[in-house]
């Protein structure tokens, strides 16, 4: 019995150290792409493939076309309005430890951005600001980690006044929560401890259960990487690549089965839709793609990457 317990130590004390020195070395990543000058920025592309898309020869929107108090963009989700295609995002900020989120606006004659603003500050971190429209109502749930719960708000002056409609999920420590509709049931998927969980309810405002099937995935592929898409009748789901470490890619997987009491998932032949390539703006790390059908086999992709961008 001792030998067994001295084993069971050794094997303890070996996991632990393996994961030390996976966050030693993550942190050293992390902490060299800051002193290389690294900044997170927002690739554009159009193409008639939703899964189909050339960080290489996209076009890049940067901080420098932001502002200068602007220090990175991240997280790109659109919406399309009468105005025109607005793109939400995390905006970081020079001097400030949390973000917050902006929005710009797509100029279609010079194939450019036009920075609005802010459109939502909070007194704490804010990221993922999966912005749709339901009903005739513009709504966000962006990412409120540290608020430990998942908060629904409603645009009173779109697109830069927002206002806290409904906590949806309270007392859970969730990160990029994703919303799909599908057969009169509402659909929330989200990650906490690297797990993918999902939640139905029958109306928006809830209220919302855990899905029997939760946790639907663990570890690699569970952290959400944009919005859930339909593509001729299919639902698709976007997942970050983390196995290899944070930034690593994007995979796609077509959803089989969603309802209130089962779900299935296959991945794409096409993973990874996403990976860091290049020497430039998107060299050291991918991990979130937005889709908007335009048209038939038309579409319009937005993508963050950090890398390069110049001074």
């Amino acid at each position: 019995m001792r030998a067994v317990l001295v084993g069971l130590a050794w094997v303890v004390l070996g996991l632990l150290a393996a994961l030390v020195a996976y966050r030693a070395q993550r942190y050293r990543k992390r902490r060299r792409r800051r002193q290389s000058g690294f900044c997170w920025s927002i690739g554009y592309q159009r193409s008639s493939d939703p899964f189909r898309w050339d960080p290489a020869t996209a076009g890049v929107y940067t901080r420098h076309d932001a502002g200068p108090e602007v220090s990175g963009l991240a997280d790109p989700f659109l919406v399309r309005h009468e105005r025109g295609i607005f793109l939400f995002c995390e905006v970081l900020t020079r001097g400030s430890s949390r973000a917050r989120i902006g929005v710009s606006l797509y100029d279609a004659a010079h194939d450019a951005w036009q920075y609005q603003g802010i459109a939502l500050d909070e007194s704490f971190h804010l990221s993922y600001p999966y912005v749709f429209r339901h009903g005739s109502e513009f709504y966000m749930i962006p990412e409120t980690k540290q608020t430990r719960s998942v908060r629904l708000y409603r645009a009173t002056g779109f697109p830069l006044e927002w206002k806290l409609e409904r906590v949806l999920i309270d007392n859970r420590k969730l990160v990029d929560a994703s919303i799909a509709f599908r057969d009169g049931r509402c659909y929330l998927f989200a990650s906490r401890k690297r797990r993918l969980d999902l939640y139905v309810a029958r109306e928006l405002t809830g209220p919302w259960t855990l899905h029997p099937k939760s946790p639907l995935r663990r570890w690699n592929y569970a952290r959400g990487a944009g919005r859930i898409i339909e593509h001729r009748g299919d639902l698709y789901r976007f997942g970050q690549e983390q196995a290899k470490g944070y930034g690593h890619g994007v995979h796609a997987f077509r959803i089989l089965e969603l309802s209130d009491g089962d779900y299935r998932e296959e991945p794409l032949a096409a993973n990874p839709l996403l990976a860091p390539v290049g020497d430039g703006w998107a060299c050291a790390a991918m991990h979130h793609i937005d889709v908007l059908k335009l048209g038939d086999e038309e579409y319009f992709a937005v993508f963050d990457g950090q890398g390069r961008i110049g001074a």
